[in-house]
C-alpha cells in the first residue's frame, strides 16, 4: 500500500492552526487544536464584473468559453437577431442572424455555433449555422417547431430538448451536421430548460413545467434520458456552462429572479455560497464549471450585465460591520473625514436644525473612543467636509438662525477652526465634497428649500471658483468618494424621488455611469473613484444597506449595518470605513466596515 508520504515527497504535517497559503489546495495535515485530518479543496467560485453586453436583452443564447463567447437572438424587447462576440474582456457587435428570434436553443463555439427555434411570432423549426464571419440559414429544420428549449453540444453534433409547442414538451431531437433525427424522449416536459454536454452524454436541468418551477435533472447517454439528482433551488430560464459536460455542469441565476449558484459533479449539486453580483432571469452562458460567463437577462429590466465565474480554493467572505465608541453628542446631518482610527466629526443637528440644537461640535475618534476638541466657529447642518483629523474643511450647511443657507468655509489644524475670509461662490445645504483641505470639490445640494443642485465649486486652499461642469443629475444628500480630480458621486434626493444615479468627474467634467442597486437619499460614502462604498440612507426609511464599487458598478454587501440609519457621517475607506451619527432616531452610534476578504475552503476528513 503506497504511503501519504510516498506520494507527497514528506510525512502529513501536524499544525496547531490550519494553514492559510493557498498551497495547501489538496494537502492534508493533522490540526492538533481540533483533533481533526482536514485538508483545503477548490469547490467554491467567485463572480467578477465583466464588460457590458451592447444590446440589453433577455431570452439570449450564449455559445463558446469565458474569453471567447458568441451571445445571439434574444428580446430586446422586441424579438432580436443581435450577435456579439466577446474576447475575454469587451463585447464586440458582429453581423446579425438571418431571422430575429427570441428564446431559441443554441450549441457550439464562438467561432462555430448552431441556433436552432425560436419565436418569431409563431414557434419556428428553422436552424442557422455561424461561421465565425456570418450567419446561414440551413436547408434542414428541426422536426418539431417550437421556443424556450434547451441546446448542448456542438455545431455539427447538437441535441435539442424540451421547449414549447402549445404546451411544454420531452421532445429530443439529435443533429448530425445535416439532419435532425427525433430521439428519446425528456422524462418532464418543460420549457426553458437548460443543459450542459455533448448530443450524446447531455445534462438537462431546470425550466418550467407549465404549473410550476421545476429543479428536475435529466442525464441523456444517446438514445434514453435517465433522472438524476435535483438542483437545490427550482427555477427556469437559468444560465449555464454551455461548455461544460455531463457529470460538471453550472447553472446560475434564473425565474424567480434569483443570483443563486449551483454546481454538478455528475452525483449532486451543491450551492456557491455566493451568487451572482445581478440576479436575473433568461440569460445566457458560455465556458466550462470552472471557468464561466453570464451576460444578459431580465432583472426583470432588460441588462447587459456580464460577469465571469472563476473556481479556485478560496472562499468568499462578505465584508461586515462592527461596533464601536459610541460619539459623546449624537447628532445628524453632520460632516466627517480622515480614516476609520482618525477620523473626524462635525457639525450637524441634534433635535431638527432649529436654533440652539446646531451646536458646531467636533469629536476626534482613535479607533475605539471619541473626544471632544475644538468647536467650529459657525455652527451648522447638511455641510460638506473633507480632509484629515488634523487638517480638515467644512464648507456651506445651514445654521437655521435667521441666515439660512451658508457659503461660509472654515479649517481645522487639529486642534481649532478657523473661518476662512471667502466663501464659496453659492449658498447651499445638503451638499458634498471630495477632496483635501487644500484641494476639494464641492458639488450638488439645495441652494433654495426643495430645490436640488447641479453646482458644481472648486477650492485651492483659500478660495472658491465655480467650475463649468454641473452634475447631469441635480442632487442632495448623495454619497461621496475621490479627490478633486477624480471624484465619484452616487445616490441622493432628485426630482421626483431618490436615484442610484452615479457619476464621475475627471476633473474637466462629469460622465453618468453605472447605477447603484438601491437608489436611496441621505447616505454615506467614502473611497476613491474607482474604489468606493455607500451606506446607509433612506429609501424611504432608514436603511443599513451596503454596497461596493469597484470602477465599473455596484454590488451589494451581504451585510448590512447592525444600525440602520441616514444622514450620518462617514470616514475612511473601502476596505476600512467608518459610519457615526445618524438618524431616525437620533444616534451616536459607531460602527467599522471591515471589506471582503477570502479563505482557504477547509474540508475535515472523515471516514464515511
Amino acid at each position: 500500500m503506497t504511503t501519504y508520504k510516498e506520494l507527497f515527497g514528506k510525512f502529513v504535517q501536524n499544525v496547531s492552526s490550519d494553514p492559510t497559503s493557498t498551497d495547501a489546495e489538496g494537502q492534508i495535515w493533522y490540526n492538533s487544536t481540533s483533533g481533526t485530518f482536514k485538508t483545503a479543496l477548490g469547490s467554491y467560485g467567485v463572480w467578477s464584473s465583466g464588460g457590458n453586453l451592447n444590446t440589453a436583452r433577455t431570452g439570449l443564447v450564449g455559445t463558446g468559453l469565458q474569453t471567447a463567447a458568441l451571445a445571439f437572438a434574444g428580446g430586446a424587447p422586441a424579438n432580436s437577431a443581435a450577435t456579439e462576440s466577446y474576447n475575454g474582456s469587451s463585447w464586440t457587435s458582429v453581423n446579425s442572424m438571418n431571422t430575429a428570434r427570441n428564446l431559441p436553443g443554441g450549441a457550439g463555439l464562438q467561432g462555430a455555433s448552431l441556433a436552432f427555434g425560436g419565436n418569431t411570432t409563431v414557434a419556428v423549426s428553422a436552424v442557422e449555422s455561424w461561421n465565425g464571419t456570418s450567419w446561414t440559414t440551413l436547408p434542414t429544420s428541426m422536426n418539431t417547431a417550437r421556443w424556450q428549449l434547451g441546446g448542448a453540444g456542438l455545431q455539427t453534433a447538437a441535441l435539442a430538448f424540451g421547449g414549447y409547442t402549445t404546451t411544454p414538451v420531452t421532445t429530443t431531437e439529435s443533429y448530425n451536421g445535416s439532419t435532425w433525427t427525433t430521439v428519446g424522449s425528456m422524462n418532464t416536459a418543460r420549457i426553458v430548460v437548460r443543459g450542459s454536454g455533448t448530443n450524446t452524454a447531455t445534462l438537462a436541468f431546470g425550466g418550467y413545467t407549465g404549473t410550476a418551477y421545476t429543479a428536475a435533472s435529466e442525464s441523456y447517454n444517446g438514445s434514453a434520458w435517465t433522472s438524476t439528482p435535483s438542483m437545490n433551488t427550482a427555477r427556469s430560464g437559468v444560465g449555464n456552462s454551455s461548455s461544460g459536460t455531463q457529470t460538471a455542469a453550472l447553472s446560475f441565476g434564473g425565474e424567480p429572479v434569483t443570483a443563486a449558484t449551483e454546481s454538478y459533479n455528475g452525483t449532486s449539486w451543491s450551492s456557491n455560497p455566493t451568487g451572482l453580483a445581478t440576479a436575473r432571469a433568461n440569460l445566457a452562458g458560455a465556458g466550462t464549471q470552472t471557468s464561466a460567463l453570464a451576460f444578459g437577462g431580465g432583472t426583470p429590466g432588460l441588462s447587459t450585465a456580464t460577469e465571469a465565474w472563476t473556481r479556485s480554493v478560496t472562499v468568499p467572505v462578505a465584508g461586515s460591520w462592527s461596533s464601536g465608541g459610541t460619539m459623546n453628542t449624537a447628532r445628524f446631518s453632520l460632516a466627517g473625514c480622515g480614516t476609520q482610527t482618525a477620523a473626524l466629526a462635525f457639525g450637524g443637528t441634534t433635535a431638527g436644525g432649529t436654533p440652539g440644537n446646531v451646536p458646531g461640535a467636533t469629536e476626534k475618534y482613535n479607533g475605539s473612543t471619541w473626544t471632544n476638541t475644538g468647536t467650529m466657529n459657525t455652527g451648522r447642518f447638511g455641510l460638506g467636509g473633507t480632509g484629515t483629523q488634523t487638517a480638515a474643511l467644512g464648507f456651506g450647511g445651514d445654521n437655521n438662525a435667521g441666515s439660512g443657507n451658508l457659503n461660509s468655509t472654515e479649517l481645522f489644524n487639529g486642534t481649532t477652526w478657523t473661518s476662512n475670509p471667502t466663501g464659496m461662490t453659492s449658498t447651499r445645504r445638503n451638499l458634498r465634497g471630495s477632496g483635501i483641505q487644500t484641494a476639494t470639490i464641492a458639488f450638488g445640494g439645495t441652494t433654495v428649500p426643495g430645490a436640488k443642485s447641479a453646482l458644481t465649486e472648486s477650492w485651492n486652499g483659500s478660495v472658491w471658483t465655480s467650475v463649468p461642469a454641473t452634475l447631469n443629475t441635480a442632487r442632495r444628500d448623495p454619497g461621496a468618494a475621490g479627490t478633486q480630480t477624480a471624484a465619484l458621486t452616487f445616490g441622493g434626493g432628485a426630482a421626483p424621488g431618490s436615484t442610484g444615479a452615479t457619476e464621475s468627474y475627471n476633473g474637466t467634467s462629469w460622465t453618468t455611469v453605472n447605477s447603484m442597486n438601491t437608489a436611496r437619499a441621505y447616505l454615506s460614502g467614502c473611497g476613491t473613484q474607482t474604489l468606493a462604498l455607500a451606506f446607509g440612507g433612506s429609501i424611504p426609511g432608514p436603511t443599513g444597506a451596503t454596497e461596493l464599487w469597484n470602477g465599473t458598478s455596484w454590488t451589494s454587501n451581504p451585510n448590512s449595518m447592525t444600525t440602520a440609519r441616514a444622514d450620518s457621517g462617514s470616514a475612511g475607506t473601502q476596505p476600512t470605513a467608518l459610519v457615526f451619527g445618524g438618524n431616525p432616531p437620533i444616534t451616536g452610534a459607531t460602527e467599522a466596515f471591515t471589506g471582503p476578504s477570502t479563505t482557504l475552503n477547509y474540508k475535515t476528513l472523515t471516514t464515511s
